[in-house]
């Protein structure tokens, strides 16, 4: 299989194995949710087997699959240089990116490569970032 289709179809796995969480819903326990996040003392009893039939967790799910479909078709055209994020450099012109396996990087990529963090290592630590320039609100808010 090529890496295009092994990232896209591990992506697919990903997003099934996320989105799968009648057990959490139901069984919440706090401490397993981001802390950042801070699910309240009123938020978490309202998950609760009581509150929540099993068509609900199901219908849950498929809305939490259909988000993260959505988020990560909206990634990609970022990716792609298909849509435009809000703050851009160069001018106001956004190419994309490219992603492509690291047995085709030049060996310069590689030994730059290592100098930086990994785009996984900066997905918690961009929250804050977007928390303090777009989402003030995004708790109230639902």
């Amino acid at each position: 299989m090529d890496s295009r289709k092994a990232m896209l179809m591990e992506m697919q796995k990903l997003i099934h194995e996320y989105s799968q969480m009648g057990n959490q819903l139901t069984n919440i326990n706090k401490e397993l949710v981001w802390q950042e996040l801070n699910l309240t003392d009123e938020e978490a009893p309202s998950l609760s087997s009581e509150n929540l039939s099993p068509a609900s967790i199901k219908a849950i799910e498929k809305i939490v699959k259909d988000n993260m479909m959505g988020l990560f078709h909206d990634f990609m055209c970022l990716v792609d240089g298909v849509s435009d994020p809000n703050e851009i450099d160069n001018d106001g012109v956004w190419l994309g990116l490219q992603i492509k396996p690291k047995h085709l990087l030049p060996e310069q990529e590689l030994e730059d490569e290592h100098s930086e963090l990994m785009l996984h290592d900066e997905v918690y630590d961009s929250y804050w970032n977007w928390k303090d320039q777009f989402g003030e609100n995004d708790d109230k808010n639902g």
